[in-house]
């Protein structure tokens, strides 16, 4: 079986739906070495590392579980008792 990359993102840079498809181009920042001026800084790119279709319920899924993540881990820790 081949294995299947694990691709790490940044942003979401483009959405869309058409003719029942849900599209989604997520990106990663590159960190590139230049010279500007006689001086080495480093500047970052944004490069398309994903582009993701689906059917409308598939993209409800991942709205109902990416929901619930970001709900669990935002939220804050319930009180114990202490005895």
């Amino acid at each position: 079986m081949a294995e299947i990359p694990v691709i790490f993102v940044n942003s979401l840079a483009v959405r869309g739906f058409g003719n029942g498809i849900v599209n989604l181009a997520f990106s990663t920042a590159q960190f590139l070495p230049e010279t500007v001026d006689g001086k080495a800084q480093v500047s970052a790119q944004e490069v398309i590392t994903a582009n993701l279709r689906m059917d409308l319920y598939c993209a409800q899924q991942v709205y109902e579980a990416l929901g619930k993540i970001i709900a669990e881990q935002t939220s804050p820790a319930k009180k114990t008792e202490v005895n």
